[in-house]
């Protein structure tokens, strides 16, 4: 992450905070196509450079905080809360004191069942920077939450898992696709009521992208499981097989295997 060195100054007195709020929503790049991700990702890499005073650590979770009400989508407003976000997981990365490590963890969870999609998705990055710097400690938040997910936090999951840098790892890119078998599998039991539902639409449009990564990283293993799913009777894990299929990595490189997977899923 590149540095912006207006940060070092805007976070180092109180009375800089309005200047610093005003700076990312004027540069957010919002409304827009495109937030400017990296000045986000600077200015979480700023935080947690910090010996954090209380009243910054303050800032950050207001930043995180702010409601869909005050700062709706797509708006220089919700930039803010995209970055106090990304910030939590810097900050939980660079070794917060427990009591606060709860807390940062508890927004990044709580974005990433927002109503907004672009600070669902900055949950999704804050999880992928806990993950750069400690990927036991990543595992270890995906088996937390796990067992009682919600249907967006399981696309944090896989969108959070879904970063290349992290599967460098061979005992975690198979973990990762043992997440996303465990994810598709528990898609069975759903009744039609919440297949109709938005949550459940970001979440199998999630899938459908997410599996390729950890497939191309793991072909033999990631095939393995793309087959199986292929052929279950559920319409909508099928679905997510095609999708996954149609990504490039995957057609580019295995051509055969994606033809024969293909066909089983009705592609």
């Amino acid at each position: 992450m590149k540095s912006f060195p207006a940060f070092g100054i805007l976070l180092a007195s109180r009375s800089q905070r309005g200047a610093l709020l005003s700076l990312l929503e004027k540069n957010s790049g919002l409304p827009g196509p495109r937030a400017n991700l990296e000045l986000m990702y600077s200015f979480a890499r700023a935080v947690s450079s910090l010996k954090l005073q209380e009243w910054q650590w303050e800032l950050i979770v207001q930043m995180a905080s702010i409601s869909p009400s005050k700062a709706p989508v797509n708006t220089p407003r919700e930039y803010l809360s995209v970055c106090g976000v990304a910030a939590m997981g810097a900050l939980y990365a660079a070794g917060l004191p427990r009591p606060r490590r709860r807390a940062a963890l508890a927004a990044i969870r709580s974005a990433a069942s927002d109503s907004r999609w672009r600070t669902r998705e900055a949950a999704a990055i804050a999880l992928q920077i806990i993950g750069e710097q400690d990927r036991d400690a990543l595992r270890e938040i995906v088996e937390t939450w796990s067992p009682d997910a919600s249907l967006l936090e399981k696309r944090a999951i896989v969108a959070g898992l879904a970063h290349p840098p992290l599967l460098k790892d061979e005992a975690f890119s198979r973990f990762c696709l043992e997440v996303s078998r465990t994810i598709l599998a528990s898609l069975q039991h759903l009744d039609a009521a919440v297949r109709r539902s938005n949550e459940f639409r970001v979440l199998r449009q999630g899938l459908g992208y997410a599996i390729s990564v950890f497939v191309h990283k793991r072909p033999e293993e990631g095939f393995s499981l793309l087959l199986n799913a292929a052929g279950q009777k559920d319409p909508d894990i099928r679905w997510i097989v095609r999708e996954n299929l149609k990504k490039k990595r995957l057609w580019e490189n295995y051509p055969e295997e994606v033809e024969r997977i293909s066909r089983l899923a009705g592609g």
